[in-house]
């Protein structure tokens, strides 16, 4: 339905997707709290003392299981639309296409706010257990810092990445979405990995090297000594504008693939 944006509708319809969905969305708290108990449990009982892999430890889990859980939130968000069977109550709602998807993405980013409360939430109550062990000579655990050196960056962006992608996938795909979505996903991580590694190859043959953001920075390792090699100015300046869009313009895609449901 073609309709200028307005506020009140806006909140009439996420008022009523809260009261459909309420019931599993608290569901989907209580397990992400049991999740992050099981996992950080055992890690909790055998810690004491202070160490730097403890948040490597967590930062690894967090971006796992944010990307897994955002992955599969993001993929039911508009599964509503998946059919028409489904889909058209959906669509014939008498609010505007902005209204309706923007309800879906707000979702979205409160799931992000959810996910990382409940995690710091898990993370303070076993960090505090741990302080309580550690001896009172070595420093004492903080909430770990999800933009710090824990996460590497490549793992971090893409736990942040994927819920977006996944989006797309949702509203792009009629069935088996989730899976379509991860098939494409790996087959375009492998794919950017590869072409990384060719021009790589090109650049530095017969070394032995590694990198952490693809086609921005690599290191090198010989002879017991670290080369690190990065890009800079305007190249640097575009890979870095590419991965600072590429988040929106899925969003914005997804929202272009939505309208193109109510045709």
């Amino acid at each position: 339905m073609s309709r200028p944006f307005n506020l009140r509708r806006f909140g009439l319809v996420l008022q009523l997707h809260l009261s459909e969905h309420i019931r599993s969305y608290l569901l989907g708290v209580g397990v992400l709290f049991g999740v992050w108990i099981i996992m950080l449990a055992p890690s909790t009982a055998r810690t004491t003392h202070f160490s730097e892999n403890v948040y490597r430890f967590h930062g690894i889990l967090f971006s796992f299981l944010f990307g897994g859980s955002g992955a599969w939130f993001a993929s039911e968000i508009f599964r509503v639309v998946s059919s028409p069977i489904r889909g058209i109550p959906h669509l014939m709602l008498p609010a505007s296409q902005l209204e309706k998807y923007l309800v879906g993405l707000l979702m979205l980013f409160l799931f992000v706010l959810v996910f990382i409360s409940v995690f710091y939430t898990v993370e303070g109550i076993c960090f505090s257990i741990i302080n309580a062990q550690v001896p009172a000579a070595e420093p004492r655990y903080a909430l770990l810092n999800l933009m710090g050196p824990a996460i590497p960056f490549d793992l971090r962006y893409l736990s942040w990445l994927t819920p977006s992608f996944f989006l797309l996938g949702s509203i792009y795909f009629a069935k088996s979405a989730f899976i379509k979505t991860s098939a494409i996903g790996f087959l375009l991580y492998f794919f950017i990995i590869f072409l990384n590694e060719l021009l790589i190859l090109q650049l530095f043959p017969q070394r032995v090297h590694y990198g952490n953001t693809p086609f921005s920075e690599v290191f090198f390792q010989q002879n017991g000594r670290r080369y690190d090699l990065e890009l800079t100015g305007l190249p640097k300046l575009i890979i870095t504008t590419v991965l600072l869009l590429l988040p929106p313009s899925l969003w914005l895609i997804a929202y272009v693939r939505y309208k193109e449901k109510q045709l």
